[in-house]
Parts: C-alpha cells; structure tokens; sequence
C-alpha cells in the first residue's frame, strides 16, 4: 500500500516516515511540505494512502481534500488541532490522528486503511492475473496469454504498478498487485523478503548476512528486510 506525507514541518514528516517503517506493508513513495505540491503528486504517484496535515501555508488540509481528485486514496489526517475532527469525518477521512502520535494509534489507522484497501483490490479484479493452480499460473502480457509454472519462478519483484517474474529463461512482466500476487501463491514456497520482492523458497541457494543469494548467478543478492526476517525465519525454520 503506497502512501504520500503532506506536512509542512519536516520533524513532523519524518516521524510519520518512521512509524510507516513499522509497517511491512506500508511504502512511502513521497513527502510534501504544502498542499500544491501534494495535488501535483498524488496525480503523477497515485499514492494509496494520504497522511495529510491540516494547518499549512497557502491552503490547509481541509482545503485540500475539498479540490482534490483522490482517486480512491484513502486519507488519515494528522494534526495537533483536535477541533477539525468533525470537518474531517465529514469530508471521509479514514481516521484522524493527534500528535504527537503513538505506534499504537499509528497502527490501528493504518490497519483500518490497509482492509478497505484489500477488500477494494478484491473487488476490482483489472489486472493481468488470470488464474493460478498448484503447479502454473496463467498472466497477460499485453494481447498475448502466458503459462508460467510456479517451479520456473525464481523471483518476482514490483516494478511501480506491476510485477516482475523473473525465471531462467526470462523475465515476464504483470500487471497485478503485490498484495492479490501474495495472496495467491502459494506458502510457504514463496517467501516475501522485502517490501518488493518474493521469492521462491526451492530457488534460494543461501543466506548469509540478511541477503538471499538465489540459483540464478545473473541476479544480485536480496537483501532481507529486517521486519521480515522473523517471518522468513518461520517458513524456512528447519535451517535454523
């Protein structure tokens, strides 16, 4: 799930970048000090989530949210002023956050967002995944259908919008979520490692140093997330 900042107070900006760390599937893709700017990129990034402030220079979060096409992305203020909470829920905003902000309260808001994303992502089904079984999947790749075998899969990797399966004979690129591709293929043979990038588990020649060396000598290490390494631990706990 992509998320833009948009606070004018640098500080304020990179405490909520912090607290997104937390969050293995949470990704900031930008940060904005004014509301401008912030209209330009939400356009151009098409963030998933806004965490927006209120009281800015030029036009104020309330403003902002007024004018702006967000094209389903969801927003959670974030504010000192508990007194726009109504104006807020009125404009329907996710949820409404006080600084300074707990993990705790950080985490229940993003949670809140991230199921009304996944439930949107279910009902939406406009990408290139057509099917899957236990041994192959069935993808678009522009106006021709392309049989992948699960076995083949070394890796796949999230390019912006899309995913890169990634095999020995080549490389296939899709147009489907990380979230609906996680979903569907099966654990514990394939193993998120980082926020970009799954593998498969029988593809994996060693880790050393939290980074993955894989069977295909042409790709670089992968470097293993550090809040994915006990979930990497788990499916793979016969190795340690």
């Amino acid at each position: 799930m992509k998320a833009l900042i948009v606070d004018d107070e640098p500080i304020a900006q990179e405490v909520i970048r912090k607290l997104a760390e937390k969050i293995p599937y949470l990704e900031v893709i930008g940060s904005c000090d004014e509301a401008f700017a912030a209209l330009e990129m939400i356009n151009s990034r098409q963030p998933d989530l806004i965490f927006l402030d209120i009281q800015m220079p030029g036009m104020t979060g309330v403003e902002m949210l007024k004018v702006v096409q967000r094209n389903n992305a969801q927003v959670i203020f974030t504010t000192a002023y508990p007194e726009y909470a109504l104006e807020g829920f009125d404009l329907n905003v996710t949820d409404y956050l006080l600084k300074p902000i707990p993990f705790e309260r950080f985490f229940q808001a993003v949670n809140k967002a991230h199921l009304w994303y996944l439930k949107n992502q279910q009902e939406a089904p406009n990408d290139d995944l057509i099917r899957t079984d236990q041994e192959y999947i069935w993808v678009k790749e522009g106006k021709k259908l392309v049989q992948i075998r699960l076995f083949d899969i070394v890796i796949v990797r999230a390019l912006a919008d899309y995913m890169e399966f990634i095999m020995p004979e080549g490389k296939v690129v899709v147009h489907v979520t990380m979230a609906k591709l996680e979903r569907l293929l099966p654990t514990p043979a394939f193993i998120r490692v980082n926020r970009s990038t799954i593998v498969r588990q029988g593809a994996i020649r060693s880790i050393e140093d939290l980074h993955i060396e894989t069977i295909l000598p042409s790709l670089n290490r992968i470097a293993i997330g550090p809040t994915y390494w006990d979930s990497v631990k788990e499916q793979i706990k016969e190795l340690f």
